[in-house]
């Protein structure tokens, strides 16, 4: 998402129609992430032979890549090119197009219905590999679609409102600690209820704690980085005990 922004600006100037015209925007931001996305993951996927921790240390690599790119375009870029850009990197909520929103709700819509077949399968692909299979589930190509979905889900989200770490991390754990459940009807209703929470609370405290002086993301990035540290530390003493 910042790549693209950024090669936009560099390549096209902060005054062309991609920058300016808020709906093509999102459109060439869902456009390309989507598709890299797809492309990327999808074989990366086949080729580690489903592994999903080898897709992702391949996913903190090509991050890293894109960041460096990006680093690269914003060191040369003309500083009130720079000025126009900064705006578009940082996560916000409060300057949402709400002409948006009607178009990422009919994407999401159209995601979770090609997905439904595979989240009725969530709660026996849980039970394991081996066991999944005996069941009937061809659990290999069931989670290189979910894992799909979930691409276009955040390309979607991020083409919105602009991208958020750890977000994710926060949520799943929350939800699972919260909901003693195996079930990922609740887990996943959960999940969302958590989510608006989270985003709310955090709004809030950006409006009348900090006056806008810092973007949520920031609140949200430094609240994961410390409970994903406390997921590490609390996992580890209990494999000491």
């Amino acid at each position: 998402y910042a790549l693209i922004h950024t090669a936009v600006v560099f390549f096209l100037g902060s005054g062309s129609l991609i920058a300016r015209h808020p709906q093509l925007s999102f459109l060439v931001d869902l456009t390309i992430m989507g598709a890299a996305a797809i492309l990327i993951y999808g074989t990366l996927f086949k080729k580690m032979k489903y592994q999903i921790l080898y897709v992702l240390l391949a996913g903190t690599v090509m991050s890293t890549f894109f960041s460096s790119m990006q680093t690269t375009l914003i060191r040369i870029m003309d500083p009130n090119e720079y000025d126009a850009l900064l705006g578009s990197l940082v996560a916000s909520f409060s300057n949402v197009n709400s002409s948006l929103l009607a178009i990422s709700a009919v994407l999401i819509g159209l995601v979770i219905f090609a997905l439904r077949k595979e989240l009725k399968l969530l709660d026996v692909i849980a039970l394991g590999k081996n066991q999944a299979i005996n069941l009937g589930v061809d659990v290999d190509k069931t989670i290189r679609r979910l894992l799909l979905g979930v691409t276009v889900l955040i390309a979607i989200a991020t083409a919105l409102v602009g991208p958020i770490s750890f977000l994710g991390l926060i949520i799943a754990n929350l939800s699972r600690q919260l909901f003693k459940t195996y079930k990922h009807t609740w887990l996943i209703f959960g999940s969302a209820v958590l989510g608006m929470i989270v985003l709310v609370g955090g709004q809030l405290v950006v409006e009348h704690g900090f006056s806008y002086s810092i973007p949520i993301s920031v609140l949200i990035t430094i609240g994961g980085g410390l409970y994903f540290l406390i997921l590490l530390f609390g996992k580890g003493r209990q494999r000491l005990c």
